[in-house]
């Protein structure tokens, strides 16, 4: 047995090598059909269904604080209540803490800070989830205690590899916040905390908290060990056999117990648990099921093509196997079994598939590398990624290149082994084969030409999503202000101090002849953060458990937020429509009476019937129990700002003087005067860096390469220039095999093309006959592929919330460029059987 298959294994490389445009051609298109999907699942199982580097990772959960009334109401955790947990045994055999912030990090002070994740963590996190520090050691309890400023970190593989994988990196000394601390420890390649792929890349002790924490989290400014400092996230590893389901029923001693410490801050909270999230780091529980309905509908977009590229090929290989159709009848004649043949066949296209995963694996890395970094580019901060994608690539390449020789094989090889042997044997070459064995051809042909059509619909509906999500009209005008990205936060300046910087700075940016406007704002459209609050009107308070239906009777409305200087309106071209903007007093320094300018959509929310302009607004819930925020005035009414692509209408804006509400890390907003664009990104640097030497500067942009830059609009150029060539792909394959069919119906059916020549039919008549059936096949995978477009189009709809299911205009474009392209690809063939020498023809053996 085994020396059969080597002879069928050695026949069948003898006869791929005697055509080698056939085999090099089947193995390039079959190589772009595996690599699409291979790199398509490497990425959705490395985020999805990869394994995660912890010891016995079913056992680690995430611990969630809850309202036992309100149900959907979740926080995290303080510094006490983990404590408290953490000290009690039974149900867990390990309780760890973390919370994730902002830091700028540099290697000396000679280097240029750059942004980056860092994770505060207790001293036994690295233990709970079972991961070891790889070099040097972990933190200790003194280091994580409250106060205890202990000047260490914990690199990531990640960042070790950034700083040129020194054998000598524990020990060293780097800068953090402009803080020398020294590297005690290096995590292991592939571990990114708690979150796949995305993560850290500094672990920081506790007792760092205090100096370092950023304005970021919300109980930034209370220390560590204050109640109501809740920022932390509780991961805990279970008990050794108990189950999820058990454990949940135990969990009521650890609620009473935090109540008992903390009265005011857990007095009506219950602990829930669920397994650990994949893709963040939540107060509540997710749902991660969505990413399993994206990974599907992409994979059957890129399944898609591959069907494709196997309906062409299972068409050239019936078209082999009729030229090969002697050979067959001989060996069944001679007693060969049509197992025999069959098998031979199969490993001829399993050795096409082998080649072409080989290759579809060799693009499919490359792809999704260049994927995660063209990303990772555009994120606001700089993240640890460890794809680990390579094994699950390989896998599925190889699994996808057996599956296509299956696919495009199994049929023909089945039918061919079915041949009639005499029919065989008197076969000569030019003759065409029956009537009743050339019906297969063509239903290969139109499945082709439905799926492409198909896949053309989806993209053009994915393009068009894309060009809507990108024109969406922000309510700026601001292509030229520079953005300059500054954090006195990062660099150890408290507030006060960052104010003064931040007032020396936009003094001399605004004494610059060449500066038409400068101010200070905490975020920009579409930069990665949004800061959004529940705006009401103020003495309206409803009680709690209310749910008010308008604004008079404290309904509160959803809105972005954002803290700015007086000039933010100038430099970003938003027109005041009424009122006034922030005096230098109220943006600058604390202290000053609260007052807000809101945006004209917000204002017509609040009071729909009135003005809002002088008008008082309090931030809350419509259903708020603590005691209602102090009334802010409404001084000023500015054009609408829209930063969501897809809103159906704009939520609003509200914009606070930044010095009441603080942050440290803020956009300097510098815009130029008419034909000062050129140079003024050096010269505004330059007078940041004159003005506050030690304020650090991270990047600089102007707002227009921000926006073309930005995540959510590389999103969907991506997404929309994936979707066109997977489109353009799969077309391009149809058409190859409405081509391939006609010109091999051409080549078989040469004796019948003479007599109709000989016996009076034009050339143009000939040329119509050819065009009319390729027309044919064309017009009815059309028809299919339109239903199929119209369900595309509903299953995208459902996953993309905002995109149309249907464009009749669209459907209808395609299918007639489509119908078009198909009788194109006949053309050819066409005129080449016009062309025929009748004559030539039927002397011809």
């Amino acid at each position: 047995m085994a020396g059969d298959i080597l002879d069928d294994l050695r026949t069948s490389v003898r006869h791929l090598a005697r055509t080698p445009g056939f085999t090099l051609s089947a193995i390039a298109v079959l190589a772009l059909g595996i690599g699409l999907n291979a790199a398509v699942f490497g990425f959705f199982h490395a985020l999805a269904f990869a394994g995660r580097p912890f010891a016995a990772p079913e056992e680690i959960v995430q611990l969630y604080s809850r309202h036992r009334q309100e149900t959907d109401s979740y926080r995290p955790f303080s510094y006490g209540a983990f404590e408290v947990i953490r000290g009690r045994q039974g149900v867990f055999a390990g309780v760890a803490a973390h919370t994730l912030d902002v830091v700028g990090v540099r290697a000396g002070a000679a280097e240029t800070p750059r942004r980056t994740f860092a994770a505060f963590v207790s001293d036994n996190y690295f233990d709970v989830l079972g991961v070891p520090v790889v070099q040097g050691r972990g933190f200790t309890a003194g280091e994580s205690r409250p106060g205890s400023r202990a000047d260490v970190v914990i690199a990531s593989n990640v960042l070790w590899r950034r700083f040129g994988s020194p054998a000598d990196f524990v020990g060293r000394t780097i800068v953090v916040n402009e803080r020398p601390v020294t590297v005690v420890g290096v995590t292991p390649p592939g571990f990114t905390g708690t979150m796949t792929m995305l993560g850290p890349e500094i672990f920081l002790p506790l007792g760092m908290y205090d100096d370092l924490a950023s304005a970021l989290l919300s109980g930034a400014g209370r220390a560590l060990a204050a109640p109501d400092a809740l920022n932390f996230f509780l991961v805990g590893r279970l008990a050794p056999g108990l189950g999820l389901d058990a454990a949940r029923g135990r969990l009521t001693p650890l609620a009473t117990a935090m109540a008992e410490a903390f009265p005011a801050q857990y007095r009506d909270r219950e602990v829930t648990i669920a397994p650990l999230p994949r893709f963040g780091t939540s107060t509540s529980p997710s749902d991660e099921s969505e990413l399993a309905v994206t990974a599907a509908v992409f994979l059957g977009l890129t399944a898609a093509v591959l069907l494709v590229v196997c309906l062409n090929l299972a068409s050239v290989v019936v078209a082999r196997g009729q030229a090969r159709r002697r050979e067959f009848a001989i060996r069944l004649a001679l007693g060969g079994g049509r197992f025999r043949i069959v098998r031979q066949l199969l490993i001829e296209a399993l050795l096409l598939g082998v080649a072409g995963a080989a290759g579809g694996v060799l693009l499919g890395l490359p792809a999704i590398d260049a994927f995660l970094f063209t990303l990772l580019s555009r994120l606001p901060v700089s993240l640890a990624v460890d794809a680990g994608a390579t094994g699950a690539t390989v896998a599925g390449g190889m699994a996808f290149g057996v599956l296509s020789a299956l696919m495009f094989a199994l049929g023909p090889a089945l039918r061919h082994s079915k041949a009639d042997g005499l029919a065989g044997l008197k076969h000569q070459l030019g003759d065409e084969a029956p009537t009743r064995r050339r019906w297969l051809r063509y239903p290969l042909v139109t499945t082709q030409v439905a799926l492409s059509l198909a896949l053309l619909v989806a993209a053009g509906l994915l393009v068009r999503f894309a060009r809507e999500g990108t024109a969406v009209d922000v309510g700026v005008s601001a292509d030229d202000t520079l953005l300059v990205d500054v954090d006195a936060g990062l660099a150890g300046f408290d507030e006060a101090a960052a104010l003064g910087q931040f007032s020396a700075v936009l003094t001399r940016l605004q004494a610059m002849p060449d500066t038409e406007a400068a101010a200070a704002g905490v975020i920009v459209p579409f930069g990665g953060v949004h800061l959004g609050e529940r705006v009401r009107r103020a003495g309206t308070n409803p009680p709690p458990g209310a749910r008010p239906s308008t604004p008079g009777a404290g309904q509160s409305f959803s809105a972005g937020s954002n803290a700015v200087t007086g000039g933010y309106f100038a430099a970003m071209g938003l027109p005041l429509l009424r009122g006034r903007t922030f005096a230098d007093t109220e943006a600058l320094a604390a202290g000053a009476p609260k007052v807000a300018v809101v945006d004209e959509a917000l204002a017509r929310k609040l009071w729909p019937d009135g003005d809002a302009l002088g008008q008082s607004v309090q931030f809350g819930r419509d259903d708020e129990s603590a005691e209602p925020s102090a009334p802010i005035q409404i001084v000023g009414i500015v054009g609408t700002m829209n930063d969501n692509l897809f809103a159906q209408e704009p939520s609003g804006m509200v914009f606070l003087p930044l010095a009441q509400q603080y942050r440290g890390g803020v956009y300097l907003h510098v815009r130029p005067r008419p034909g000062a664009a050129a140079g003024f990104a050096e010269r505004v640097r330059g007078a940041v860096g004159e003005a506050a030497p030690s304020l650090p500067v991270y990047a600089s942009t102007t707002f227009k390469a921000h926006m073309e830059s930005s995540l959510e609009f590389w999103g969907l150029k991506a997404l929309a220039l994936a979707a066109t060539v997977v489109g353009a792909f799969a077309a391009c394959i149809a058409l190859v095999g409405v081509y391939g069919a006609k010109a091999y119906a051409v080549s078989r059916r040469g004796k019948e093309i003479g007599v109709r020549l000989a016996v009076g039919a034009s050339p143009g008549g000939v040329r119509a006959m050819i065009l009319g059936e390729a027309l044919s096949v064309g017009a009815v995978g059309v028809a299919i592929g339109s239903v199929l477009g119209l369900l595309v189009g509903r299953v995208l709809a459902s996953v993309f919330v905002d995109l149309a299911g249907f464009d009749g205009w669209l459907s209808s474009l395609a299918a007639v460029l489509f119908l078009a392209a198909c009788g194109l690809a006949a053309l050819v063939p066409a005129v080449r059987a016009s062309r025929l020498d009748p004559s030539a023809v039927l002397r011809a053996e």
